[in-house]
């Protein structure tokens, strides 16, 4: 971050200052967390829904805070306090300043799936060539989005941010703070369908990102997907489009299929290009990356070798070999559409004997137990031995496949069930949302 003075954030979040003095000091990053802040830096109190920023102002002062943003102030913090009435909304209004020093080209990514493996393959394309920053593990929340623009400083030529929202109006603040020269939409599912009427509602709402873009108004849109001409019909004259069908400006087509990964090729290429994932629905968010690296002048030859050398992330279906068990880690998050093809991909894999594990799927709302039994209608032909759910909303999964399928509500009994279960050979796909708390289960049968 560049060095700013308090007198530059105070003005930008209208804060009040009551000891002039504060004004000249200068402030070297901004934190909301103390224990990691450094001395130097600015805190910023937020309120959570879990802890109260206020809570620790003494402590962010002991630790070398230069002053501290708050909306209700304590009697000996008074002299280094900025005070706003909103503290959440002082970190945004900062950020969005902030970024409105640089030049930085911006992407912003928004979409049902695949934001933050998105975000990923764009980094590592563009980084071939160009000193580029982005989103900080899946910071993509009005909270996490202002704290990775503050990683921005003069030596960037590019910043991906990743966008993310369970209601209408989110992407507009987001994307409104990141002012965005590009847009990605990944695609439309019925992640967080709970809190929208419709699939059409969500795509409405990712639509948000479209009005806030800026400069070129670029839009790199998904050509599979049913909303694609909604998104077009918005779409200012700038766009690119990518997906599997004929048509696309960034078409693909999987030539090989392995079981721990697969090949593919681009239209118009001669190369073809490696890629060390299970899941073969990768290749959208490697599509996305090719048609970001082209526009920018990224050779095949350094696309090629992003592809192959890029691995998956934790939680995102990271592969974990102990002794002759195979353990595929997709514990980060769930939701019907990624359920559906991760399951029907698992299905068509030449494993010895698969184990499927899943979690509840989260944010579902009055379609929960709808949403649910239709995955269990999904995986009812599928080749897989067996099928193991968790939580209380996933036993309408197992009720429906019926055979070969075994229900647990303790992550101690699942646990060990699946313990007992592990003979060799076996490979675990392992699915569920972030609140199921699954990766407990990996870390278990590892250690195991």
């Amino acid at each position: 971050m560049e060095i700013l003075k308090i007198q530059q954030i105070a003005n930008w979040c209208t804060g009040e200052v009551f000891n002039k003095n504060l004004l000249d000091k200068k402030c070297s990053g901004i934190s909301i967390d103390t224990r990691r802040i450094k001395k130097g830096e600015l805190f910023i109190a937020i309120r959570g829904e879990k802890h109260d920023g206020h809570k620790f102002i003494g402590q962010a002062l002991e630790k070398g805070a230069i002053a501290v943003v708050v909306d209700n102030i304590p009697d000996f913090a008074r002299n280094y306090t900025i005070r706003v009435p909103d503290t959440l909304k002082a970190l945004g209004d900062i950020a969005f300043n902030y970024k409105k020093m640089f030049n930085t080209y911006t992407i912003g990514i928004t979409g049902s799936d695949g934001k933050t493996t998105t975000k990923e393959l764009i980094k590592k394309t563009l980084s071939v060539r160009y000193k580029t920053t982005s989103t900080e593990g899946n910071f993509n929340n009005a909270i996490g989005l202002p704290l990775s623009i503050f990683h921005l400083d003069r030596t960037k030529e590019f910043c991906i941010l990743e966008m993310g929202m369970n209601r209408t109006g989110e992407i507009d603040y987001l994307s409104r703070i990141a002012q965005p020269q590009a847009a990605v939409i990944t695609n439309i599912g019925t992640a967080h369908i709970g809190y929208f009427n419709s699939m059409s509602a969500i795509a409405e709402a990712k639509s948000e990102i479209i009005k806030n873009l800026i400069g070129e108004k670029l839009c790199v849109l998904n050509y599979d997907s049913r909303f694609y001409n909604f998104f077009k019909q918005k779409a200012p004259a700038c766009s690119l489009s990518f997906g599997k069908k004929p048509g696309a400006d960034v078409r693909g087509l999987i030539t090989q299929e392995r079981n721990d990964s697969f090949s593919f090729y681009v239209e118009g290429e001669k190369e073809l290009f490696n890629m060390h994932f299970w899941n073969t629905t990768i290749v959208y968010p490697a599509l996305i990356a090719y048609a970001i690296g082209k526009k920018f002048s990224i050779s095949t030859t350094n696309l090629k070798e992003v592809f192959e050398n890029i691995k998956p992330l934790p939680g995102r279906g990271m592969i974990h070999k102990t002794g002759n068990t195979t353990i595929i880690d997709e514990t980060y998050n769930c939701n019907p559409n990624s359920l559906k093809w991760a399951l029907y991909t698992f299905s068509r894999k030449n494993f010895k004997k698969k184990i499927a594990v899943l979690g509840d799927m989260e944010e579902l709302g009055r379609l929960s137990y709808v949403l649910h039994r239709n995955i269990g209608l999904f995986a009812k032909n599928l080749d897989i031995d067996l099928l193991v759910t968790f939580g209380r909303k996933s036993k309408a999964i197992s009720q429906t496949v019926g055979k070969n399928c075994k229900h647990f509500e303790e992550i101690d009994a699942l646990n060990r069930y699946l313990s007992k279960s592990i003979k060799g050979q076996e490979t675990i796909l392992i699915k569920g949302s972030r609140a199921m708390g699954l990766e407990k289960t990996v870390e278990y049968l590892i250690q195991k």
